[in-house]
């Protein structure tokens, strides 16, 4: 018999590379792949992500995706589906996530689908969301709004949203300090529990 093998797909939406927030994230999955955890990662600075058009053809394509703008989407949303976990991460600049994440979290909506004549229903059924941020200010007033964001995305998919990990970024390259360590080791700690 085959064991199941968990995984989680992170989504980086920072414009960088080596970023505070791309380091947080890393820390993180670290500790999920020591606990046995299949990790991937997406790197959206070197993705093709276009915003979605809102022309709901995907809504009527019931078995897949079914987006018709093929950028690389296509492949995230992919991963997506074969997930147990997706933790989406950016840096806070102005209340949001990057346009690049942002524009990733528009086209999940193509995941919900509008048979003729029955119930709508939704191809994610076993994912759970969570939240990987950092912000030069106080995280509880810079990162609701991203918080917000998904955990609504979580509730119109009837999924479970895990709630998130914010640190603040002082800007002198010292997010990975035994403070926002032992708070990553809490999170992955939480999401593994939830998925495993």
């Amino acid at each position: 018999m085959e064991e199941n093998i968990v995984k989680a797909c992170l989504i980086h939406g920072n414009t960088r590379s080596n970023s505070n927030t791309e380091a947080l994230a890393m820390l993180f999955a670290d500790d999920l792949n020591e606990k046995g955890v299949e990790v991937c990662h997406f790197f959206l600075r070197d993705k093709n992500i276009q915003s979605c058009v809102g022309c709901n053809k995907c809504h009527s394509v019931l078995d897949s995706f079914g987006c018709v703008i093929n950028d690389d989407m296509q492949e995230i949303a992919k991963e997506i589906l074969l997930s147990d976990l997706i933790v989406y991460t950016s840096p806070i600049y102005t209340w949001m996530p990057t346009p690049s994440q942002k524009a990733v979290m528009d086209r999940t909506y193509a995941f919900t689908k509008y048979p003729e004549n029955d119930d709508a229903f939704c191809l994610l059924k076993k994912q759970k969301y969570a939240m990987i941020a950092t912000s030069g200010d106080e995280c509880e007033r810079n990162c609701d709004l991203f918080d917000e964001s998904l955990r609504r995305m979580a509730k119109f998919a009837n999924l479970s949203y895990l709630g998130y990990l914010a640190v603040k970024d002082p800007g002198n390259g010292s997010i990975a300090n035994s403070e926002s360590i032992s708070k990553v080791r809490v999170f992955a700690n939480k999401c593994f529990e939830a998925i495993k």
